[in-house]
């Protein structure tokens, strides 16, 4: 049987309105190399090789923020998990109502992310039920404004 991996190059189409922000978040909050920076599309490269694409769309056609709150997540993973949180929310990001200990939240441009610990031990969302308490429902925006990890519910 074949071997299938990841690979380590991403691309999202986003709103061209969020270009700026989008910029000034992963540059500046996530510490990104911008790579090329460019009217249509920008590449930024994250950690040692893993690079995402934005490509800028006019309205209509990228995924709103709820569009994006309906699809997938992608993770990311910091040394200093507080500190990278404080950077976060400081930075005025949408926090969402996730029923997990982590951070999940809305970068400018709508992507869902979850923080976790570089070294975390994540294996119990592994080949569990983990996960299944999200099915048919739609990631909120934490109503009271508070930005500590919600307890897990499992």
């Amino acid at each position: 049987m074949a071997r299938v991996v990841f690979g380590n190059h991403s691309a999202v189409r986003v709103p061209r309105a969020d270009k700026d922000r989008i910029r000034r978040f992963y540059r500046d909050v996530l510490g990104c190399t911008i790579m090329r920076e460019g009217d249509q599309k920008d590449d930024f490269r994250l950690g040692d090789n893993f690079y995402i694409a934005f490509l800028y769309e006019d309205e209509g056609v990228a995924l709103d923020e709820s569009g994006f709150s309906k699809a997938i997540y992608l993770e990311l993973k910091a040394g200093d998990v507080e500190d990278m949180r404080r950077k976060i929310v400081a930075f005025g990001v949408t926090v969402l109502d996730v029923p997990d200990p982590h951070l999940y939240f809305q970068a400018p441009g709508g992507q869902v992310l979850r923080l976790v610990g570089i070294n975390e031990d994540l294996s119990s969302y592994e080949g569990t039920e983990h996960g299944e308490q999200f099915v048919g429902s739609v990631f909120t925006v934490r109503p009271d404004g508070d930005t500590t990890p919600l307890q897990n519910q499992d």
